[in-house]
């Protein structure tokens, strides 16, 4: 009985107001995110189990669950956590660097592809696709927290050169979505799936000529600079 107790958190319950929280639950609930983050990025982070993941943020799986109620949940309040802390980033992407429309999507493309394979943009997709796929919950999430503001995020920079009358008027998510995902594709083929090790690609060629191709298709006129 005083196991099925501790293990439903009656008696933290009864030590405060039925719907009240105790002061450091949020700071702790923080602290839980922080680490079990950090164990989600590395490599085989997916498939941590509940007890692992406990084990990383130095709780029982008991408090953990009193936390954040199963692995599904958790995982998703992660990738929430993560789109919360990616959105400094995001926006910038969205609409830092004014100039020619040729000048602004090779930054773009450079810094998506510099924030995947030096910063944690690789690993936190890598973990979303991971986590993600083919599961009913997790999926959905990863969609909306993670992906698609990386498609937001593009759609904003072209939305604005579309308006400045240098890309012509098209469905700017399929553009988009034609801007990004082979870009996607290149990386996940050369640092998550080890590509470089058997079939390497020279990324930065390989964005120069994706952005060629792209204003081809896309530009008003022959875009310069």
């Amino acid at each position: 009985m005083v196991d099925f107790l501790l293990h439903t958190g009656y008696s933290a319950r009864m030590a405060r107001v039925k719907g009240s929280r105790n002061a450091d639950y949020e700071k702790e609930r923080r602290r839980l995110l922080e680490a079990v983050r950090v164990r989600l990025l590395e490599a085989d982070g997916a498939q941590a189990s509940f007890r692992q993941l406990a084990e990383v943020a130095g709780v029982s799986v008991a408090t953990l669950r009193h936390y954040f109620g199963s692995r599904e949940a958790l995982l998703a309040e992660v990738m929430v956590d993560m789109h919360r802390l990616g959105m400094p980033r995001l926006l910038s992407v969205a609409l830092e660097v004014e100039g020619p429309v040729r000048e602004s999507l090779r930054w773009f493309l450079q810094s998506l592809s510099k924030g995947w394979r030096v910063g944690s943009v690789g690993a936190v997709h890598a973990f979303g696709l991971t986590a993600g796929m083919g599961h009913e919950l997790l999926g959905p999430v990863y969609v909306k927290e993670l992906l698609e503001p990386t498609l937001q995020a593009a759609e904003a920079r072209l939305s604005r050169h579309i308006a400045d009358g240098e890309l012509r008027h098209c469905d700017v998510r399929h553009a988009a979505l034609e801007l990004v995902c082979p870009v996607v594709l290149g990386l996940l083929h050369q640092v998550q799936l080890s590509g470089a090790s058997c079939r390497p690609l020279d990324v930065e060629r390989f964005l120069e000529d994706h952005l060629e191709t792209f204003l081809r298709a896309y530009a008003v006129s022959p875009a310069t600079g």
